[in-house]
């Protein structure tokens, strides 16, 4: 079989072209693998996602390399001999922006951080390159995205050569040669040289914006998330809409968000803690007046659903100041949870007795000997109450 005559390489505008198919192998499902002798589908490879699009009437999902040659998954059967190739364009212009916005930010990193480029992802919502320094700051990221997008604003050609000797590439190139020429090498201006086999803008003002969105540590370096050209404005509309709705529902100026948050999250903290407090002082008033309470026996009490917290802390108070058995409850819907704490001075093991009332209310539960917890079916409460009133309390 030929070798496949690779077009992307050659026009990475060209978006239609006539090719001859050379073979043709059934891939299961309804799928066939396709070989041409000329192709300006990309295949995957160099971070960069392979190209879609259609061959004559079938839909090509997906493009790889196999040795020399460039095969083709389609989605029903082409005969031997003439089609026509259409590239998707919206999906390779973006590729294109998104490579080579990577190529600028890349160089950019060097200049401004120090930092080398070891790995690059384009995916479909966002892309990364992957540095070789864990420490790149804010400061070094701004510097790193400002300088990109000078580049952007340039304009500056980018250009394709093929190198046998790296020694030969003028000026020299960011990345060593992945193996013996020739090597592809692309060049952007004089900013940037370096080689790569994906399609790239013709020039860097068809790149559009340049924007990193966040880092991350990744093995020891820094994995960069950013997007370039229509990804990264659109991008920047969603941000503002919500920048805006927010700033609306807060009644302040975008700009003013932050320090609106900020006043407001120091307001909160001092509502929790005057709630806190409340709290504090409620709980301390239920232990008082439920702990003096004149009575023997077991000592029943139920709280609000919105005090379910409540209840291992403030049982555990009540067995500490009342001379009674103490068991509480609250009921969220179809369930109960109850805690039952015995007193020191009552015999017996709060978690052993609570699990066996509980049992018979299709309940369970445990403990320790002087605080038991368990939950139940809310329908069982009162017989579980029941039983427990019925048991030998003793001091």
């Amino acid at each position: 079989m030929t070798t496949t005559r690779r077009l992307y390489h050659e026009d990475p505008e060209l978006r239609t072209f006539e090719a001859s198919v050379q073979a043709v192998e059934p891939a299961g499902e309804g799928a066939f693998d396709i070989v041409l002798d000329r192709t300006a589908f990309y295949p995957t490879g160099g971070g960069q996602p392979h190209d879609t699009g259609r061959l004559g009437d079938a839909a090509v999902t997906d493009v790889w390399e196999a040795g020399d040659v460039v095969v083709h998954r389609v989605d029903r059967s082409l005969g031997l001999g003439a089609v026509r190739g259409e590239v998707d364009w919206t999906r390779r212009l973006d590729h294109r922006r998104q490579h080579t916005g990577q190529h600028i930010l890349s160089r950019a990193f060097e200049e401004e951080a120090g930092a080398a480029t070891v790995g690059f992802h384009l995916g479909t919502d966002r892309c990364s390159i992957d540095l070789d320094r864990a420490d790149v700051g804010t400061a070094a990221l701004e510097r790193t995205e400002a300088r990109a997008n000078a580049v952007v604003l340039e304009n500056l050609p980018v250009t394709t050569a093929w190198y046998e000797d790296p020694a030969s590439v003028p000026g020299g190139v960011r990345k060593a040669f992945p193996g013996p020429g020739p090597v592809r090498l692309v060049s952007i201006g004089d900013f940037d040289r370096n080689p790569c086999c994906g399609t790239h803008c013709l020039r860097t003002g068809e790149v559009g914006p340049v924007k990193i969105l966040r880092t991350e540590r990744k093995k020891g370096g820094t994995r960069v998330e950013f997007l370039c050209g229509t990804r990264a404005l659109t991008d920047y509309v969603r941000r503002y809409r919500a920048l805006r709705s927010v700033a609306l529902a807060l009644t302040t100026e975008d700009l003013e968000v932050p320090a609106r948050v900020a006043a407001l999250r120091e307001e909160q903290k001092a509502l929790r803690a005057r709630l806190e407090k409340a709290e504090e002082d409620l709980r301390a008033r239920l232990v008082s007046e439920w702990a003096g309470e004149v009575g023997t026996g077991l000592l029943v009490r139920g709280l609000d659903a919105d005090r379910s917290a409540w209840l291992t802390p403030l049982a555990g108070a009540l067995g500490e100041a009342s001379a009674r058995p103490v068991f509480l409850s609250v009921v969220e819907g179809a369930r109960a949870q109850v805690v039952l704490a015995l007193p020191a001075g009552v015999a017996g093991h709060a978690g052993n007795t609570l699990k066996e009332a509980l049992a018979a209310a299709e309940g369970r539960g445990g403990g320790s000997d002087r605080l038991g917890r368990g939950r139940l079916p809310a329908e069982g409460l009162d017989l579980l109450i029941q039983t427990l009133k019925g048991e030998p309390w003793k001091h």
